[in-house]
């Protein structure tokens, strides 16, 4: 090892990590906010009491992250390196299983260290709620750290419900300055070695395991860009069907990463994958394995044997998948043929007969804006953390034996429906064909 890569070794940075279950929106409010202002406070008093460079960043938050980051890399670069590592104790924490992943991942390099685990555990936890002894997981359980020091509205509350009401600020106050100064007696009494990073969303969690109702399926309805009709803008499209970003031209992240990072911050596990290999799985009635959304590009209904899929799949109507239509009003193409693709939309995923002129899984028109599906990358966040959302919770009440629609007709059969090879489609419905049948992408 040369002496700049012992350097950089010898140096944990940033000072600690702070790990927190993100909170799904409550309308037009992120609940999150009042994390991001405990950190900035944290990482002030953590300042004050340490000589750290200028240049050496105080603390981690994966908020703090540019747009266009690769979140997993930044993430594993820190948990590498952190000093500290700082979860916030709460429900959603226990259930979340990136959360569970940073615990993990930070817990080896401690159980790698000269001593032993016992002799390296640089973990101060923070009560963001109360939290019953029984209520936290043997991993967390085993973190020994007294909290008799602090306030008992603290101890009983958590920090959440003194940052909530004003006349608790002084007592809020003290809980950062003393929260900061265990994290800094904790950075200078432990050695945690510096490793390189590891992806952390390959290991396991360190929690116990997830209902079922957690693991959302993200299927994408797109083209690859060699499955385009000729007109059609390949910028928005890239080698895979998984790879479509309809809101930004020739971007390198695809939507269905974008819906994944928002699905952590509703404390799912999301796995991507092509609509064309779930299409059977997403639609079973008796058996359903987990919520799923839906991302539809309505451009690929124009494809007769798709579209007869995704029929099948409205008549099936399962309440636990819930459909998004990305659509972007500022590509002249999409402007351009945004009447004729939403009266397809709605004619391939209207159920006639039914007491609702829709199925269950998708969103009637709000505001007069269903015709332009969703419109900006903006309303795509906050439309799919409804649609996971309400997936999720619909999946937890479903019937315990549901029976199959139609009166217990068999699972149905796609083999053909996207099989062969990649074709050129015209702009408006045509003869069946065959098509690429991709592959299994669990991004």
């Amino acid at each position: 090892m040369n002496d700049a890569d012992g350097e950089r070794k010898a140096s944990a940075k940033p000072h600690f990590f702070l790990s927190y279950a993100h909170m799904p929106p409550v309308g037009s409010r992120n609940p999150n906010l009042r994390v991001s202002q405990f950190y900035e406070d944290l990482c002030e008093a953590v300042l004050q009491l340490t000589p750290l460079p200028t240049a050496e960043p105080v603390g981690f938050m994966d908020e703090t992250m540019h747009q266009g980051d690769n979140w997993a890399a930044k993430i594993s670069e820190a948990l590498a390196t952190c000093r500290v590592f700082v979860p916030l104790y709460h429900p959603r924490l226990f259930r979340s299983t990136p959360c569970g992943q940073e615990w993990y991942t930070f817990a080896q390099r401690a159980a790698n260290a000269p001593g032993g685990p016992a002799q390296n555990s640089a973990i101060v936890p923070v009560l963001w709620v109360g939290m019953r002894e029984g209520a936290l997981p043997p991993v967390a359980s085993a973190v020994q750290y007294n909290h008799s020091s602090f306030p008992r509205a603290y101890t009983e509350d958590g920090l959440y419900a003194l940052m909530a009401q004003r006349h608790h600020q002084g007592l809020y106050e003290k809980v950062v300055y003393k929260l900061a100064r265990r994290i800094v007696e904790v950075a200078l009494e432990t050695v945690v070695p510096v490793v390189e990073p590891v992806d952390f969303t390959t290991n396991p969690s360190a929690f116990p395991g997830r209902s079922p109702a957690d693991e959302l399926t993200i299927a994408v309805l797109s083209f690859t860009a060699a499955e385009l009709p000729a007109h059609r803008d390949p910028a928005y499209y890239g080698e895979r069907r998984v790879d479509w970003q309809p809101y930004l031209r020739g971007s390198d992240v695809a939507l269905a990463e974008k819906a994944a990072q928002l699905a952590r911050q509703c404390d799912l596990n999301p796995t991507i994958h092509e609509f064309d290999v779930e299409a059977a799985r997403l639609m079973e009635l008796e058996q359903p394995l987990g919520p799923g959304v839906v991302l539809v590009d309505r451009w690929v209904l124009r494809d007769p044997g798709r579209r007869e899929v995704v029929r099948e799949f409205a008549r099936r109507n399962p309440a636990w998948v819930t459909v998004v239509e990305p659509w972007n009003r500022d590509d002249p193409q999409c402007a351009a043929e945004n009447a004729a693709f939403a009266a397809l939309s709605d004619e391939v995923l209207r159920q006639r007969g039914r007491s609702s002129a829709r199925p269950s899984f998708r969103p009637g028109p709000v505001d007069g804006s269903d015709a332009e599906g969703v419109p900006t990358a903006r309303d795509f966040g906050l439309v799919f953390q409804h649609a996971a959302i309400r997936a999720q919770k619909a999946f937890k009440e479903r019937g315990l034996s549901r029976p199959a629609a139609g009166g217990g007709e068999s699972r149905p059969s796609f083999q053909g429906a996207f099989s062969g090879t990649a074709r050129t489609l015209p702009s408006r419905p045509a003869e069946p064909g065959e098509d690429d049948d991709g592959g299994f992408h669990d991004v």
